[in-house]
């Protein structure tokens, strides 16, 4: 598949000054789309939440990291605008277990309530994909943790977010905006979410809003990109430009950004995240901050109307005050302006 996916981006290059290439199918290329075969096994209402319904997967297609039963859960408003939301819940790799490891049926997150403004009549839909596989939604892997000669953990992240898009496809109405947002965990997962979101809605113009999941890694300094590329089967999708030298993963918002006109990405992080550097990446808070306004600005420069950040101060780790102002303009304003496609929509630097 690497050499299908290299073979397809030098064609791309070839004729990048005759016709712009196919977003879709060059995604295809990467083998990303291998599970949108993945349909539901069963359905039940959400037990508290009349207005929402979990959909169960059978365990041979989708189960969370240490093989309990998995679920997604739909809010059909009957909208034609969508919401994903990827949950949060740390990470696990070899050595390092500090992930949300099973689901619960009560669970469900949304944001539609936090996307309104006055005078707006925008509703949406909501596709909550919870996350339990240990790899921020990135993983397809199965792996032998406790060294018996039988793999014992999955990390199923691809498969759980096709599951969740393959559904939204199958029972809602063709969206005409899809918000793809998540923190921590799930801000990670909004790389591999905006690709499958992608090739199931080639039409929808696709807004990404990651919260304190920015795609740092340790840049190897720790050896951990290396070891959760491997135990988490990144490989298997990643577009091939990803080499061992990257240190993060944000690069791969400039290459959708720059092959998909129909997208933008909005960035929530501290300077500081204590919660990235210091618990799960092993580098100061220092070198967080270097990294991440390097690698940021070198894409908001490129594509300033489509990439914008809200970076404040300190160290927090996800979104504590969504009315928290910078320069007279709180976060939920924010994030308003982006979805609504607002001039008023910024770059704020704290």
């Amino acid at each position: 598949m690497k050499k299908l996916f290299l073979i397809f981006s030098y064609l791309c290059a070839l004729n990048a000054l005759s016709q712009e290439c196919n977003i879709v199918e060059l995604i295809r290329s990467t083998g990303i789309d291998k599970y949108s075969d993945i349909t539901y096994l069963s359905m039940k209402k959400h037990p508290e939440l009349d207005d929402v319904k979990n959909y169960f997967f059978n365990t041979k297609d989708c189960k969370c990291f240490e093989g309990g039963s998995y679920f997604v859960g739909l809010k059909d408003m009957g909208a034609k605008n969508l919401i994903v939301n990827l949950q949060g819940g740390g990470a696990c790799w070899s050595g390092f277990f500090e992930c949300k490891e099973d689901v619960d049926i009560e669970e469900f997150e949304s944001v539609e309530k936090d996307l309104h403004k006055p005078n707006t009549v925008l509703s949406w839909n909501t596709t909550f994909i919870p996350y339990c596989d240990g790899s921020n939604y990135m993983g397809d892997n199965t792996v032998d943790y406790d060294e018996n000669g039988i793999t014992d953990h999955s990390h199923w992240g691809i498969r759980h977010l096709s599951a969740g898009l393959n559904l939204a496809k199958s029972e809602l109405e063709e969206p005409d905006k899809i918000l793809i947002t998540g923190c921590s965990a799930g801000g990670y997962g909004t790389f591999p979410a905006m690709l499958l979101a992608r090739l199931k809605f080639p039409n929808a113009r696709i807004y990404v809003l990651n919260e304190s999941g920015p795609g740092m890694t340790d840049a190897n300094k720790n050896g951990i990109w290396d070891l959760v590329r491997e135990n988490w089967g990144m490989d298997e999708w990643l577009p091939n430009q990803f080499d061992e030298g990257q240190n993060s993963l944000l690069p791969l918002y400039s290459w959708m950004l720059g092959h998909d006109p129909l997208i933008k990405v909005a960035v929530f992080s501290s300077y500081h995240d204590a919660v990235l550097a210091n618990e799960f990446l092993g580098i100061t808070g220092t070198e967080f901050k270097n990294r991440l306004l390097k690698d940021s600005e070198i894409i908001q420069q490129e594509f300033p109307d489509r990439f914008k950040r809200f970076f404040i101060k300190e160290d927090s780790h996800c979104v504590e005050d969504y009315f928290y102002e910078i320069d007279g303009i709180s976060y939920a304003e924010w994030v308003r302006h982006f979805v609504n496609d607002d001039t008023d929509w910024i770059d704020i630097m704290e």
